[in-house]
C-alpha cells in the first residue's frame, strides 16, 4: 500500500483540494489509521511526509479562504473537514496540560494559513496567543481569517524567521510545529527557542502508520534541548500524537 500512495501522490500537478487529492488524502487517512504496527521507514514514506505537508497547506490555503470570503465566517470554519479532529486533539492537550499547570497565553512557532488549535483555544478557553511563521502568504492569509472570525484581540501574527526571534515575553506554553523537525535548521532553531521565556513546550509528533501522515520527530534531538515529561498517542479519530515538555 506504501507504494501505492507514494504512485498515487507523486503523479499529482496539484495539490489543492479536488476530487482526485480529496480521495487520495482520505484513503491515505483511513489505511495510516486503521493499520496496526509500524511502517517499514524509507524514501518512500519520507516522501509520502513531503506530499501530505503540501496537502495539508493547501487545504488550510483553501478553507481559510473560504472562511474569509463567507458570509458566515463561524459557519464555514465548522465545515472544514477536519475540524472535529482538531477540537478533540485540542481539547486532549489542553486537559493534559492542565494537570501541570495554568495555560493563559501561548506562543506558536509556526501557524500556517489555518491557525486552527490558536482559534479553538481562543474560542474555547479564552486563551491569548501570538503565532510566528516565516512563510508571508502564511501569514497574510492566516491575518485576514482572524479577523474575519473576530479573534483579533486574542490571536496576534507575525511574520518572522524562528531561527533570530527575540521575544522578552512570558509565555505558559510554547506550541513548536512538526514542520520544524522537518527543516534543515532545526537545531538553530531550538537553539535560539529555548531562550525565550515559557514554562512548558509541546510539539506533534505520529506513532504508528499515522507516521505516513506526519513524520515522527526526532526525540534525541528534541532531548538535547528539552525534558519530555509526557508523551501521549491517541488510538481513536485523532490523528497526531503530542509531546509535552519543560526546559533543561
Amino acid at each position: 500500500m506504501i507504494d501505492y500512495f507514494y504512485t498515487r501522490l507523486k503523479k499529482l500537478d496539484d495539490f489543492s483540494p479536488g476530487d482526485e487529492t480529496n480521495d487520495i488524502f482520505s484513503s491515505l487517512c483511513k489505511y495510516a489509521m486503521q493499520t496496526q504496527g509500524e511502517p517499514e521507514l524509507g524514501e518512500k514514506v519520507y516522501a509520502i511526509n513531503k506530499f501530505c505537508s503540501i496537502g495539508e497547506y493547501e487545504m488550510e490555503k483553501y478553507y481559510a479562504k473560504k472562511i474569509i470570503l463567507s458570509d458566515n465566517s463561524e459557519l464555514e470554519l465548522l465545515n472544514f473537514i477536519y475540524y472535529q479532529n482538531y477540537l478533540d486533539l485540542t481539547n486532549l492537550e489542553y486537559l493534559n496540560i492542565s494537570f501541570f499547570g495554568d495555560i493563559k497565553n501561548i506562543l506558536f512557532i509556526g501557524g500556517g494559513p489555518l491557525p486552527l488549535t490558536s482559534i479553538i483555544l481562543a474560542k474555547k478557553y479564552k486563551i491569548k496567543s501570538k503565532i510566528i511563521d516565516i512563510d508571508p502568504e502564511a501569514v497574510d492569509i492566516s491575518k485576514k481569517l482572524i479577523i474575519s472570525l473576530g479573534l483579533q484581540d486574542y490571536i496576534d501574527i507575525s511574520l518572522s524567521d524562528a531561527i533570530y526571534y527575540e521575544d522578552k515575553d512570558n509565555y505558559d506554553l510554547c506550541y513548536i510545529a512538526s514542520l520544524v523537525f522537518l527543516s534543515d535548521d532545526c537545531e538553530r532553531i531550538l537553539s535560539n527557542i529555548v531562550k525565550i521565556n515559557f514554562k512548558f513546550i509541546l510539539t506533534r509528533t505520529s506513532d504508528g502508520y499515522r507516521q505516513l501522515l506526519y513524520k515522527k520527530i526526532d526525540l534525541e534531538l528534541l532531548k538535547n534541548f528539552f525534558d519530555m515529561k509526557l508523551i501521549v498517542h491517541p488510538k481513536n479519530n485523532i490523528i497526531n500524537s503530542f509531546i509535552l515538555s519543560t526546559k533543561k
